[in-house]
């Protein structure tokens, strides 16, 4: 009997937090009722986390030509940071678009970063990035250590960063990046 009341009790607890838990990030007012969704004032200071609305946590990898780059070095530029592997048939077929797309808007301040999360050698993925003719700056993530921080499951995962480093948009999966929609949303950071 009273392990039922115990339960009863834990049960009770745990929904009072998630009530409180919604009602704490819905129930909230806008500081800045102009605002639009997803917005970033100014003024507020962004933690780091690989959630839409939030600052893209920072790291350093070294490209294929053994050169060290950081995600900051980006400030001041809109990214698209892309996990991907030679293996996944997916980011094999977003490949040609991202190409694309990268050389349609890279002299216009726009940046794509892709992150090999391969395990193999740095000969297999250069040969790879070679085959491919991927243009545009390929980091290598041997241990898997910065997809793990940024929660990327399942590949290919990518993030679309604002100027500030922000990330506006998630995309789990493939997809064509050089078609309007995309480009719309790329020229909208763009012009911020």
């Amino acid at each position: 009997m009273p392990q039922r009341s115990l339960l009863r009790i834990c049960l009770l607890l745990a929904g009072m937090l998630v009530v409180t838990g919604s009602v704490g990030c819905e129930g909230k007012k806008e500081s800045n009722p102009g605002k639009k969704k997803g917005e970033i004032s100014s003024t507020q200071k962004l933690k780091e986390s690989p959630q839409e609305g939030f600052l893209a946590p920072n790291f350093s990898l070294q490209d294929l030509g053994g050169e060290q780059i950081s995600l900051s070095d980006f400030k001041g530029k809109v990214v698209i940071l892309n996990f991907w592997a030679t293996w996944c048939a997916p980011c094999r077929r977003e490949i040609t678009s991202l190409d694309r797309l990268y050389q349609l808007r890279k002299d216009k301040g726009f940046e794509i970063l892709a992150v090999s999360v391969d395990r193999t050698s740095l000969s297999k993925v250069t040969s790879f990035v070679a085959n491919y003719q991927m243009s545009f700056p390929v980091l290598r993530d041997q241990r898997g250590e910065i997809g793990q921080r940024y929660w990327a499951k399942a590949i290919p995962t990518s993030f679309l960063l604002d100027k500030k480093g922000v990330i506006r948009w998630k995309v789990v999966g493939a997809r064509e990046w050089d078609d309007a929609y995309v480009l719309s949303k790329i020229d909208q950071l763009l012009s911020e």
